[in-house]
């Protein structure tokens, strides 16, 4: 799969949230999230005889009789968004852009919502943020989880991009599969809260760095403070074609990835018990697909819609 990247964009990095925030969610905030996984799921024979392989507890409550939407269209939202090009790029003095922001706020161009606060995070702040209600949505693509399907609900799909392994320029490590992450001397950098974090948790990787930002990631891969990170393909592209000195690149051909490290698609995050917002996003999400707006979107910030909506093997295009 090719992601294409036509136009290049600043960088800047917020300042470093603690990490206390990073490791679980406390008990407390736990709590916040009362209305739990929806009773009733999806029937996943059938849809595995269609081709679909539905992962348990992912689909959220539709019986809705909650007041979200009804609020958010009279008080305002918070999005929660955090510096990540090509995601977010958050420019003091200037017009916030990226991916997941023009997708945000087309949902909300379509939605109605005219009052929209932005929360700037660090990454692993987000989920933590959505459950005390310091935000209402996670506006940065996140991608569901076991972990997470327990702690919040996700909207319908937005769009799609692979993970990568990115390692030192030459790959002396020689990471040719996924196997190689867990040899002994490995040393393996990722975003801590991200789903990446969640696959190397997974697979009993032992030597484990987790940064707030991909900025820091990437410094500490060129500084050769970590062998290899797991990291987004969007924002792995981004940092080689605007530091083409930099000493890393992208481990093509790598084998035996687990399937849901691809098969896993970028959504938003809400709250269980807001219900009536979730619905009105997943509605307006689906229109914004099905009439080409993120597809345009994607386009405008260099990815290929043609590549970057679908998973690959449900690409009709492929």
């Amino acid at each position: 799969m090719k992601t294409f990247l036509k136009n290049k964009s600043k960088r800047t990095i917020i300042g470093l949230a603690a990490l206390s925030l990073v490791i679980g969610l406390s008990p407390m905030i736990a709590q916040a999230a009362t209305n739990g996984q929806a009773p009733i799921q999806p029937d996943k024979e059938y849809f595995k005889k269609l081709g679909w392989v539905v992962e348990a507890n992912s689909s959220p409550d539709m019986a809705c009789n909650d007041t979200s939407l009804s609020r958010a269209l009279r008080n305002g939202i918070k999005l929660g968004i955090y510096q990540g090009i090509p995601f977010f790029n958050i420019q003091s003095g200037a017009e916030t852009t990226g991916i997941d922001w023009d997708i945000n706020m087309a949902v909300f161009k379509y939605l109605g919502i005219t009052n929209v606060k932005s929360v700037i995070l660090q990454w692993p702040e987000m989920v933590p943020s959505l459950l005390s209600k310091k935000i209402d949505v996670i506006g940065g693509n996140i991608h569901g989880n076991p972990g997470r399907y327990k702690n919040f609900a996700f909207t319908a799909p937005a769009w799609w991009y692979a993970t990568v392994v990115v390692a030192a320029k030459g790959n002396p490590k020689g990471i040719k599969a996924w196997a190689d992450l867990k040899k002994s001397g490995i040393k393996v950098g990722v975003i801590a809260g991200s789903q990446a974090a969640a696959w190397v948790k997974d697979a009993k990787i032992a030597d484990v760095s987790q940064f707030t930002n991909s900025a820091l990631e990437f410094a500490a891969l060129a500084a050769g403070r970590v062998d290899v990170v797991v990291e987004d393909e969007p924002s792995s592209v981004v940092f080689i074609n605007e530091n083409p000195s930099a000493p890393v690149q992208i481990v093509k051909g790598l084998k035996d990835v687990p399937d849901d490290v691809w098969a896993n698609y970028a959504r938003y995050g809400v709250r269980f018990q807001d219900c009536t917002l979730n619905m009105a996003y997943s509605r307006a999400l689906s229109e914004l697909i099905m009439h080409g707006v993120i597809g345009r979107i994607l386009d405008k910030h260099g990815f290929a819609k043609s590549e970057n909506i679908f998973e690959p093997e449900h690409n009709p295009g492929s």
